[in-house]
């Protein structure tokens, strides 16, 4: 589906989010729903970028377990599922969902992360 994102209010979004990432060119990929989470342009999360941005949008408070998260997944090749807070339009933070795997070829450079990301109501736990 694509968004016109000028008509759509970033914060009724409530569509989950694809994304990849190539490890080793340390470039992440996200359709429309990922941009409006992040709060950033269509086109800038459909051409790629560093995963340093997406990860300077995580609340401070998150980022540790998030990254953790992530070594982990990369490391064992393995699963990727954690919820945390995305700092997003006029700078207020959302809880979202996250779940994804890794991808390992034979080569460092063809490590790939796929994934979801998704909203989540506040008032249900976080795990």
């Amino acid at each position: 589906m694509i968004f016109d994102l000028q008509s759509i209010g970033a914060l009724e979004l409530e569509e989950a989010g694809i994304f990849t990432w190539n490890v080793g060119a340390d470039l992440v990929f996200g359709d429309s729903s990922v941009a409006l989470l992040f709060d950033f342009p269509f086109e800038v999360s459909t051409t790629g970028q560093k995963m340093s941005a997406y990860l300077a949008r995580i609340h401070p408070d998150d980022l540790p377990e998030v990254a953790l998260h992530m070594h982990n997944a990369i490391a064992s090749c393995g699963v990727f599922s954690v919820r945390y807070r995305v700092r997003g339009p006029a700078n207020l933070y959302r809880l979202v969902a996250s779940h994804g795997r890794c991808f390992r070829g034979t080569e460092r450079d063809m490590t790939q992360f796929a994934g979801i990301i998704y909203p989540v109501e506040p008032t249900q736990p976080i795990q």
